[in-house]
């Protein structure tokens, strides 16, 4: 983005703003006729721009990408050849072996007759072979299909034949998960990766290498051997909006798509931070926790590093107990993970006596933060020794990883999940994609030069994912509900399909959890929406108390009821609606999660038992002691 195209984009949606009276528009476009392009103070985010007042602005308009990832990668760090660039369960790997295995990879890769424009299919978590594979495939012009080992065997099949994938790269322990299903699909040869392949911990003895069963299998090894007497294969130039990888959508409506993104995708991403108030430093250690087949566990988790010649520290176990234990003990400085992982730092049997003392950036995403829990993790951080703020992010894979951030140098408030990061502009829109004002909730919408392509072989979809508005610029519509702050923060309520149907009504269950927000006995809480006989009717208030609290309620059970009757009638006090008050609670310990990371509200859906049951019909909505002080 250069200040010439700055100035012409941001001239002509003035001029095309249907909310702005023609005496404001001509106030602000005197404005930018003298040099000011931002923070307007017209009540619209998506003109005001705010958040542009926190960057630094000289490296705004450079911003301006013309390499693929791996020329990045390489052109970063080739003055930097003998440092440390991944680190792998005791292995130690420089910048200098990293390109040096990617090149073997990439022998190997044309060996087996890949070529540009190729898919191949990764199905691995967090190891030193998928960062060589996917940034060879990089160099010669192939594109990673990025693939989850817990993906719907049926879908999985179909999204391999769409894109004709012939290749197959796989962990050890995830390959019999999807073995019966590779077989049925275009898959010609399989690279099956042990997964200690690059650490020290492949000598300590161990069971026999399981022997591969059919002729088109191969270890990792020999895949790598097979390729050794070939001349490096050369470079894949620049091309504008090349593609570089695929990742999945989660399906939660309908079945997954196949999100595009490409080089430039990425590259905007990572260059974005050179105007950015987020530190970056040569030399420290970013936890790679997020799995690679989605896209913030390779852009902001493996590429961000890389490109700002970082460590990247690799574990493959997603794990809570693991995830707290290698920040402490190997003093990580970055973290990107879900909620559920960093609530281990609140269990006393991981962090008794243990000491943080450079953990600077406790990122966190995919999973709500609610203002209390940040807090008690803040506090938890201070008293292990490192004074640092959780870091609240937003973004979606659509939207190619980040769409806002927190900074630790800026003080935003309670419940934001940051500003939009350079680059980016974000606006609330009604279901007639007119912008609303600051304060004002609707559905969020983003432009982004770090968003997909496109749905692959999905057109329709994916025309109906971007809006053009009247100035003809793309927005990618999120699916979520927000407002936004008069600095830029951005607040997200949640999923516009996040609701349950309570006689005939539409109620999101956000709204019903925001309503008991603040409340100290509850440590989480869930509001899902209830399954029977196949039908969604109704939906259940799901309660994690405090320990103590928990202990109490189980000694004293009518003492449990009053307090659930108490709930009740703040929901209601607060939301003015009787269709928000739940009559069926879940008293937990936790919450079931996939495999990977996310809270597993499809499996909530479907219980039946443990419930208590509490009748509302006394709840009257005028009735005096509902609105009283409780």
């Amino acid at each position: 983005m250069t200040k010439e195209k700055d100035i012409e984009e941001i001239t002509k949606r003035v001029v095309d703003s249907k909310q702005l009276t023609e005496e404001e528009k001509q106030r602000v476009l005197g404005e930018i006729k003298s040099g000011k392009l931002f923070d307007f103070h017209t009540g619209y985010p998506s003109i005001d721009r705010p958040w542009l007042k926190f960057f630094k602005m000289d490296k705004y308009y450079t911003i301006n990408n013309d390499k693929t990832v791996y020329q990045d990668i390489l052109s970063q760090n080739k003055d930097y050849m003998n440092d440390t660039g991944v680190m792998y369960l005791g292995a130690k790997i420089s910048y200098k072996e990293l390109f040096q295995q990617i090149d073997r990879v990439a022998k190997s890769l044309e060996e087996y007759g890949i070529k540009k424009g190729d898919f191949v299919t990764i199905c691995c978590a967090g190891i030193p072979e998928c960062i060589y594979v996917v940034y060879a495939l990089a160099k010669i012009g192939a594109i990673a299909n990025m693939m989850a080992p817990n993906f719907d065997a049926k879908q999985m099949g179909e999204r391999i034949a769409d894109c004709g994938s012939k290749h197959l790269i796989v962990l050890d322990s995830f390959y019999p998960i999807i073995k019966d299903t590779i077989k049925k699909t275009s898959v010609e040869n399989v690279v099956v990766v042990p997964a200690l392949n690059s650490s020290p911990l492949r000598f300590l003895p161990k069971k026999k290498e399981e022997k591969m069963s059919f002729d088109n299998e191969v270890l990792w090894n020999q895949f790598i051997k097979d390729g050794k007497h070939r001349t490096v294969p050369a470079t894949m130039d620049y091309e504008k909006n090349y593609p570089f990888c695929m990742v999945y959508s989660s399906g939660t409506t309908g079945p997954s798509k196949a999100i595009v993104l490409s080089h430039d995708s990425f590259q905007n991403s990572v260059l974005s931070y050179n105007a950015n108030t987020i530190d970056l430093n040569r030399g420290q250690k970013l936890y790679q926790v997020v799995p690679p087949w989605y896209s913030t566990g390779l852009s902001t988790s493996v590429h961000l590093p890389l490109h700002g010649g970082m460590i990247v520290f690799q574990d493959p176990r997603f794990e809570r107990d693991v995830f707290v234990k290698n920040i402490i003990d190997h003093k990580l400085h970055y973290a990107i993970g879900s909620t559920s992982l960093y609530e281990g730092f609140l269990d006393e049997k991981l962090t008794a006596g243990k000491k943080l003392t450079e953990f600077y950036y406790p990122v966190q995403g995919g999973e709500a933060l609610n203002h209390e829990l940040k807090e008690k993790l803040e506090g938890k951080f201070r008293d292990m020794g490192v004074d640092t703020k959780m870091i609240v992010a937003y973004g979606q894979c659509e939207c190619g990883a980040q769409v806002t951030s927190q900074s630790q140098r800026i003080d935003h408030p309670a419940d934001s999940v940051g500003i939009p990061i350079p680059g980016v502009t974000v606006k609330i829109v009604d279901e007639d994609f007119n912008e609303l004002p600051y304060g004002q909730r609707g559905q969020i919408v983003a432009n982004t030069p770090c968003g997909m392509l496109g749905y692959y072989n999905k057109p329709e979809a994916t025309d109906q994912y971007f809006h053009y508005d009247e100035s003809g610029v793309k927005w990618s519509c999120t699916g979520d509900i927000g407002s936004m702050g008069e600095n830029g923060d951005l607040f997200v309520n949640g999923r516009a399909g996040d609701y349950s149907i309570v006689d005939g009504n539409k109620i999101y269950n956000f709204d019903v959890e925001n309503a008991i927000r603040g409340e100290e006995d509850i440590s989480l809480c869930d509001c899902v929406s209830m399954i029977r006989d196949g039908i969604e009717d109704g939906f259940a208030l799901h309660l994690i108390f405090t320990e103590e609290k928990r202990k109490e309620y189980e000694e004293d059970v009518e003492k449990l009821y009053a307090r659930l009757r108490q709930l009740q009638e703040l929901i209601l006090r607060n939301t003015q609606n009787m269709d928000m008050v739940p009559t069926e609670f879940k008293i937990r310990t936790s919450f079931p999660h996939k495999q990977f990371g996310k809270r597993d509200t499809e499996a909530m859906k479907l219980e039946t038992e443990g419930f208590i049951h509490m009748d509302k019909d006394s709840l009257v909505k005028n009735d005096e002691k509902v609105f009283k002080k409780i």
